[in-house]
């Protein structure tokens, strides 16, 4: 399972989306252990990639 770490929830979605796409994929959204939100995608029932929001970082303006 990878985990990959977005800049906005939206990126996360926006990419959760296109990964669901793929044959025998399908994304929904999760909370994550640590309490943050984010999208996993699964594949045959199990969680192969997860997308969440990295904390800490200010905004790009």
């Amino acid at each position: 399972m990878t985990t990959y770490y977005c800049h906005s929830l939206e990126e996360a979605l926006r990419r959760a989306k296109k990964a669901g796409k793929r044959p025998g994929c399908f994304y929904g959204g999760i909370v994550m252990r640590s309490g943050k939100k984010g999208f996993a995608i699964y594949r045959d029932g199990k969680v192969i990639e997860q997308y969440s929001v990295i904390e800490g970082r200010p905004p790009v303006w």
